[in-house]
């Protein structure tokens, strides 16, 4: 028999949130990725980030725009077709969202367009590359099924896009069509739901994924479910840059470095607009204002005394490191240099190619930090 080779996922929305959580999860299992959300630049980071693992294939454009759906349509075909669509992408509406009857009808109509028709009309488009069996997971909301007061446009809207899937999986048998609800997420969306709450308490995307990765990969039969009641044994596993190593304690699933400054709003245009880190969540209390901003997977270098002194002299020219320094993976070392100069970083040096064959640049910001700027020797080819 014929190997079919790997398996080709659509994510749309994965730029950010859960479509690049799961994204990151599938990558690590081998599949390979057609990726699209309305950023470009976004888009470009995951891209970059994922290229490192797997076949990926990114599609800036509006799930809404019948011209990009035909786009991914040809994507998929160049692929060699489809295993699994996920229909992610979504909009919330108007924040603070009104009661129904304040709900603006031209805002409303953008909500259904974006989380009904959208998906269904990205099913559509790529019919024709479906492979046998294909799996389609459409996401949805509690908000489908419970009646939130003030999620009318956004609850309704779900309901919708459910009866739609329960529709299409009973005229298409031959499919598996998923309803999938990933419950509170810390994400953009979710905080924008709730403006200047805290949100910090509830779970990140990347403890869905594995769920959607059991309706992916696992032998569940089509219909409605919650994530996070899916077995994950076995299908859900991911590799070890997913997650924390089997059986380590504690755990850990995160790398978060926290930066005390002064100036809290020139620092936050520093990261998110200079840099173009994604703005997770942020939250503005009596004793004060802070920021998360998403930077991609997190590693720890540990250095000794000597290893540090012997990049600070390549990088900058003497030592100049205190016990922390921030290094940060980009696609182009010289773009981002230009931002954050403009943003007000000093140079400790100019771009130095490495002896180990990486290109890197060393800047200081206001507060004293030193952040290396970094590409690996082996994405040279893909920048």
């Amino acid at each position: 028999m014929d190997d079919p080779g790997p398996r080709t996922a659509l994510i749309t929305g994965a730029s950010r949130g859960l479509g690049l959580a799961l994204a990151r999860h599938l990558a690590g299992r081998g599949w390979r990725l057609l990726i699209d959300a309305r950023g470009a630049g976004a888009l470009e980071r995951a891209r970059t980030e994922l290229a490192g693992r797997t076949e990926v294939v990114a599609v800036p454009g509006d799930v809404t725009d019948a011209r990009h759906r035909r786009a991914l349509a040809e994507a998929a075909r160049a692929l060699g077709g489809l295993d699994a669509v996920v229909n992610n992408a979504g909009i919330l509406g108007p924040s603070p969202q009104p009661a129904l009857l304040d709900y603006p009808l031209d805002a409303l109509e953008e909500v259904y367009r974006t989380n009904v028709l959208a998906p269904l009309g990205v099913l559509q488009a790529v019919r024709g590359e479906l492979r046998p069996g294909a799996r389609i997971i459409n996401v949805t909301s509690d908000a489908a099924v419970e009646p939130y007061p003030g999620w009318g446009g956004y609850g309704s809207a779900k309901a919708a896009l459910e009866q739609l899937s329960s529709i299409l999986a009973a005229e298409n048998p031959d499919l598996r069509v998923y309803q999938a609800d990933p419950g509170d997420m810390r994400t953009a969306m979710h905080q924008a739901a709730f403006p200047g709450e805290d949100i910090s308490d509830r779970p990140p995307p990347e403890n869905s994924a594995p769920g959607l990765v059991a309706l992916l990969e696992g032998d569940l039969p089509g219909g409605r479910y919650r994530v996070a009641e899916i077995p994950t044994e076995g299908a859900a596993q991911v590799g070890a840059q997913d997650g924390a190593r089997e059986g380590a304690p504690g755990g850990v699933r995160e790398l978060r470095v926290a930066l005390a400054v002064e100036d809290f709003e020139r620092a936050a245009s520093l990261y998110g607009e200079a840099l173009g880190l994604e703005l997770v969540e942020s939250w503005d209390r009596p004793d004060g204002r802070g920021a998360i901003f998403a930077a991609g997977r997190a590693t720890v270098e540990v250095l000794d005394p000597g290893s540090a002194r012997s990049v600070d002299l390549i990088e900058a020219g003497g030592p100049v490191s205190g016990p922390v320094r921030l290094a940060l993976r980009v696609p182009d070392v010289e773009a981002a240099s230009e931002a954050l100069l403009g943003a007000g970083l000093e140079p400790e040096g100019g771009p130095v190619s490495t002896p180990w064959g990486d290109l890197n640049r060393r800047l200081r910001t206001p507060e004293g930090l030193q952040l290396t700027l970094f590409r690996p020797a082996d994405e040279k080819e893909r920048v």
